[in-house]
């Protein structure tokens, strides 16, 4: 039964910190699109709001990467965590039945 417990609670912390990394992520999104909108509606030049908008979504777009690589390393470290969980088991499996 421990193997299995372990596992379920390397897949618990895995799904928290996933969730965890996504809610941040929703929020930092919210945030600056209203605070882009806000920057854009006081703009009187069409240069200079297509500029803002221009760095807006390059910023956008570099905050949603990292995001995906965070998340990446995540599930890799789980399952790296996983194999070892699945190795050391049945090493002992191995040791017991010897």
């Amino acid at each position: 039964m421990k193997p299995f417990n372990s596992l379920v609670e390397i897949n618990t912390k895995t799904v928290e910190q996933l969730i965890n990394q996504q809610a941040a992520l929703i929020t930092t999104i919210m945030n600056d699109s209203v605070a882009q909108t806000k920057t854009l509606s006081a703009q009187t030049d069409l240069a200079t709001a297509i500029e803002s908008q221009k760095v807006f979504t390059e910023e956008l777009q570099a905050k949603v990467s990292a995001s995906a690589k965070e998340a990446y390393d995540v599930v890799t470290r789980t399952s790296e965590e996983v194999t070892n969980l699945v190795k050391n088991s049945m090493a002992e499996v191995t040791t017991v039945t010897k």
